[in-house]
């Protein structure tokens, strides 16, 4: 059962009504909102993701409310893909949603596997869609796709950046995403989680206890 209050919601996206909902912390500030995005629609990834929803339970857990949302043509979604760019205009849709109905003054985005790429490109361009008050404070990446992804055109990252990698991914390889962080600057934060595979089986609290230590 959830310890946080969650409402079912829709919003509007460039494509449609897009499929969202919001978890409002305990006694949480309306200010601080973490914007979450899901793995690639093409392969199964939905707002509902296990680390998804480990996400959610790491910041909430950490007073901070979270938004989720289905990209253009999953589940209630409209639309169809949008071959990565069409995700990430999905995503600034949910972030101005939250800067229209909530007084938000601090952000955190995060995001697995496509995921992170949606978040970083969107943290990247936040500047230009910001309201005045509102503040990107960080940005947490899992298993980010850097393979498949322009993180090139995501980078450098202007925020406190954390990168939590599974050492025994079968899909994006740990070796290539080390050397992407190795090569990243400004440097980024990065935790090796051993043993674990790409959808990090067995390992989600571990992983929920990592996100949240970074918060603190």
């Amino acid at each position: 059962m959830a310890l946080h209050e969650i409402t079912a919601i829709s919003l509007e996206g460039q494509a449609g009504t897009l499929e969202a909902q919001l978890h409002l912390a305990p006694n949480a500030s309306t200010g601080q909102w973490a914007l979450i995005c899901h793995p690639h629609p093409l392969h199964g990834g939905t707002m509902l993701n296990k680390v998804v929803s480990t996400l959610v339970k790491a910041y909430t857990e950490s007073g901070i409310n979270a938004l989720i949302f289905n990209y253009r043509g999953v589940g209630a979604s409209e639309g169809e893909y949008g071959d990565m760019q069409g995700e990430v205009e999905d995503a600034k849709s949910a972030l101005q949603y939250l800067f229209a109905h909530y007084p938000v003054r601090q952000v955190y985005l995060a995001g697995f596997s496509f995921g992170a790429y949606i978040a970083a490109q969107v943290a990247y361009d936040f500047d230009s869609l910001k309201q005045v008050d509102a503040e990107l404070i960080g940005l947490t990446l899992v298993a980010p796709s850097v393979l498949n992804s322009p993180f090139e055109n995501a980078t450098p990252f202007s925020v406190p950046s954390l990168v939590i990698a599974a050492e025994a991914d079968e899909i994006v390889s740990f070796d290539a995403v080390n050397d992407w962080v190795d090569a990243l600057y400004p440097p980024v934060d990065m935790i090796t989680m051993a043993g674990t595979s790409h959808f990090f089986h067995g390992k989600l609290l571990a992983l929920r206890q990592h996100v949240k230590a970074s918060l603190v």
